[in-house]
């Protein structure tokens, strides 16, 4: 599945680039983790764990198309989040 502005929620977040929009934070980075409440993002050489109610992201897509999503969407365990993919033939 190809990822578009309308399925990245429901899709893996890990590796793609992001950039914070929150009330004075700032930051650029590419997710290296996620929990229920946060996403993890190395900002340069360090990890800074971004609390997803509290602000907006900005994901960059794999075709250079820019996404901004806000936090409280993605608040859930990331495996129940993402659909999980059917079988051909089922």
């Amino acid at each position: 599945m190809d990822l578009t502005p309308e399925n990245l929620i429901y899709n893996e977040l890990i590796g793609l680039p992001v950039e914070v929009d929150s009330p004075g934070l700032r930051l650029k980075g590419i997710v290296v983790d996620e929990t229920r409440n946060m996403l993890v993002i190395d900002a340069g050489g360090s990890d800074k764990k971004i609390p997803k109610q509290a602000a907006s992201f900005i994901f960059t897509l794999p075709d250079g198309r820019r996404v901004k999503v806000l936090g409280s969407l993605l608040i859930s365990q990331p495996e129940n989040r993402i659909p999980k993919r059917r079988k051909k033939g089922k």
